[in-house]
């Protein structure tokens, strides 16, 4: 079992629907994700993947968005060196940068996004102060 399953369980605790940490250092991997299709599984790492090396692009996540599982984009409706926000529909998509990678995370509209930002700011600070690594 990842050292990193607490984690991602703290963030669905927090409210998301779906969480992954990934991993910024070459070679990029995931850390841990989710439970989900194992189907999806490969394509969803992929996606992850190359979040972690595109989620500071602001121009390229802009015009493509945020793919995080197969068939369901997000369209970014902000972007800075830390943060990433991406919606579809009523669903949305989250992207914070804690030094030694990115957390993920996704929710519906039964959760307040900025109540859950605040909340995975936190862990991220918490993270990059410990200096979490793989």
């Amino acid at each position: 079992m990842s050292h990193w399953k607490p984690f991602v369980d703290r963030i669905q605790q927090m409210g998301a629907s779906w969480a992954a940490l990934v991993g910024k250092k070459e070679p990029q991997s995931v850390w841990y994700m989710t439970e989900g299709s194992e189907a999806a599984r490969e394509e969803t790492n992929a996606n992850l993947v190359k979040l972690a090396k595109d989620h500071s692009d602001f121009n390229t996540l802009r015009t493509s968005g945020i793919t995080l599982v197969p068939g369901l984009r997000y369209m970014v409706t902000k972007a800075d060196d830390e943060f990433v926000h991406g919606r579809k529909g009523d669903q949305t998509a989250i992207v914070l940068d804690f030094g030694d990678g990115i957390m993920v995370a996704t929710h519906g509209p039964e959760v307040q996004t900025g109540n859950l930002v605040k909340d995975l700011s936190a862990l991220a600070d918490y993270l990059k102060s410990t200096a979490h690594q793989r």
